[in-house]
């Protein structure tokens, strides 16, 4: 921000075709609950695209774009107003304002990341203009009057990805061609598809999905990527081009790392088209080999983002619809060519089923997570951004090149914003080509060298993959990745793998007395986790004990809800001697879901 000094502030007028209000979409819903229900939180809450225009464009083009695109999409000029009636309020005219910076960088230059840096933290510092349009901000670098750069803000509450993707799209379009600079007849806007949503279609729609996530949820593990706490010594050197940023160490401590890799680049499109896939579903197949090899499960559910932008006339609209939605793959088979039609199959239902009302998703989370005795965690992730390659995407060069380029590999890491997720796997546009990364918000539980090694992995698969289907029995050998080894002290239990420590710890903190929790087989040879409780303590009924294990999932990726609990009268002699639990008196028992039924 040095080089950058404030000089104006725009305000840029519009005229819409109409003022009105309707109900909120199910996007705007998701975006309302992921920000707290909080209207102003959108404001600081916004995403930056960053343009460079023509030579000889003005401050006057620049404002005559905005307003013909704030006139054209009525989301970045609608507020949401929450309570107990919520709606979406679109205004028919206002200002937007656009702030104009000095650069210091040198006229003609090219454009240095750092400068698209400087120039959103400069946005990001200005307070919000009252008169100014909150759902989209501006800023210009001018050189010598000379615009360099034009960063492009708006509001979560109105864009999600591919919408800000259609208005910088069109922005380009439009500064480079002033006599189309009208916004055109009305197209597909929020008011509209929150009546298509309430329609019978509509809502037939909302509750498949709300179904397709209760079969799944119903079944999937707790955690996709339940793996033993790293030790020190125990871990392989890493190897990276850029020094890792020294924040890896405590619980929290967010990691990412981009892997820029001609190799992947090359091979991608070979494998597309021998398959006849799409790049983004032979990317989520080469995630899901490397997490099916790594952690031994094959039948893979995680979270993955569907666009929902199903049908011609969502194609160039702009407001929220991105939501999660659940992939499930079945990764038990030995080829990767038919591991990408898996994927691609999922990727389809799953894209089927990612418009729903979060408020009752979240309702049925907690149904079945009470069932279970697990929590939905969203612990693993895949967020693929990839909006020109859906179609053929021809390939350049010979195959055997993938491999040749393995050794140009680079890897460049960065400390992201804090998250929850445990391991999300990003594939963005930059310039044209596919950029991976891998992210995580728990660099103590996925530290460095394992996000190294799960990043080469995919490269290396996908290079072997350019000439040929890859017998995945291989994957070791092809991708240097080990299957986890698991002690005595895992059990598979209702589909998840769990430590038997880590759910000691999580009972203990619950319930603050004597208690041991002991893996009981049922009548069909599967375990049961079965809580020993002193009475005496905060919790004196097995629905107590149940809900304040359930309080303290977050986090514990490899830990669950005992699913029976059984309150003694007394801790034995010997806390540690299971048998000895089980002479106890016996005061209550249950599987503390009773009540909740």
């Amino acid at each position: 921000m040095g080089d950058l000094t404030f000089t104006e502030r725009m305000l840029v007028k519009y005229a819409g075709e109409r003022a009105v209000e309707a109900p909120l979409t199910l996007g705007q819903i998701n975006t309302l609950e992921w920000l707290g229900d909080d209207t102003r939180a959108g404001l600081y809450r916004m995403m930056e695209w960053a343009v460079t225009v023509p030579d000889g464009t003005t401050l006057d083009d620049v404002a005559e774009t905005l307003a013909v695109l704030v006139e054209r999409h009525e989301s970045l000029r609608t507020s949401c107003v929450t309570g107990d009636s919520a709606r979406q309020r679109v205004s028919g005219s206002g200002q937007v304002a656009v702030d104009v910076y000095e650069t210091a960088a040198g006229a003609g230059s090219p454009i240095d990341p750092v400068e698209v840096t400087d120039l959103i933290s400069a946005l990001q510092a200005r307070p919000v203009d009252d008169v100014g349009d909150p759902m989209l901000r501006a800023a210009v670098a001018v050189r010598d009057g000379a615009i360099r750069l034009v960063l492009i803000a708006c509001s979560h509450l109105a864009v999600d990805c591919e919408s800000l993707a259609v208005v910088v799209r069109q922005f380009n379009w439009l500064i480079r061609h002033p006599a189309e600079r009208r916004a055109g007849p009305l197209t597909h806007q929020p008011v509209d598809q929150a009546a298509a949503e309430h329609s019978p279609r509509g809502r037939r729609r909302a509750e498949a999905s709300l179904r397709y996530w209760g079969q799944h949820m119903s079944r999937m593990p707790q955690s996709v990527y339940a793996m033993p706490r790293p030790t020190g010594g125990g871990e392989r050197e890493v190897r990276h081009d850029y020094a890792v940023p020294g924040a890896a160490s405590g619980e929290g401590d967010p990691l990412g790392c981009w892997l820029d890799s001609p190799a992947l680049r090359l091979a991608l499109p070979h494998i597309a088209a021998r398959t006849q896939t799409t790049l983004p579903m032979v990317l989520s197949a080469a995630f899901c080999a490397v997490l099916a090899w790594r952690t031994g499960s094959t039948d893979l559910v995680f979270a993955s983002l569907a666009n929902n932008r199903i049908g011609r006339n969502l194609h160039d609209y702009v407001g929220t619809l991105a939501q999660d939605t659940l992939l499930a793959v079945d990764a038990g088979t030995t080829s990767f060519d038919e591991l990408i039609r898996r994927a691609g199959s999922g990727t389809l239902r799953a894209a089927m089923h990612g418009l729903y009302d979060v408020k009752l998703l979240q309702s049925l989370q907690s149904e079945i997570g009470d069932r279970r005795g697990v929590l939905f965690q969203r612990d693993c992730a895949c967020n693929i951004n990839l909006f020109d390659f859906d179609g053929e995407t021809r390939p350049a060069g010979p195959p055997e090149a993938a491999r040749d380029a393995l050794a140009r590999t680079a890897l460049r890491w960065h400390v992201p914003p804090y998250f929850r997720v445990l391991l999300l796997l990003r594939v963005i546009d930059s310039d044209g080509e596919p950029l991976l990364g891998l992210t995580t918000g728990h660099a103590d539980l996925v530290p460095a060298a394992e996000i190294e090694s799960l990043l080469l992995g995919i490269d290396r698969l996908l290079a072997a993959a350019a000439t040929g289907d890859v017998d995945l029995r291989r994957m070791t050998e092809i991708t240097g990745l080990t299957p986890v080894t698991r002690g005595p002290e895992w059990q598979r239990v209702d589909g998840c793998w769990i430590e038997l420590p880590e759910v000691q710890r999580l009972v203990d903190d619950a319930v603050r007395v004597p208690a041991r929790v002991i893996a009981v087989p049922d009548d069909d040879g599967r375990p049961v986790l079965t809580a020993y409780i002193t009475a005496g303590g905060p919790v004196r009924t097995p629905r107590e004990a149940h809900d304040a294990c359930m309080s303290l999932l977050t986090g514990r990726y490899t830990a669950m809800a005992p699913g029976r609990y059984v309150i003694c009268a007394g801790p034995p002699g010997d806390p540690d001697d299971p048998a000895a639990w089980r002479r106890r008196p016996v005061l209550a028992e249950g599987d503390g879901r009773e009540e909740q039924r």
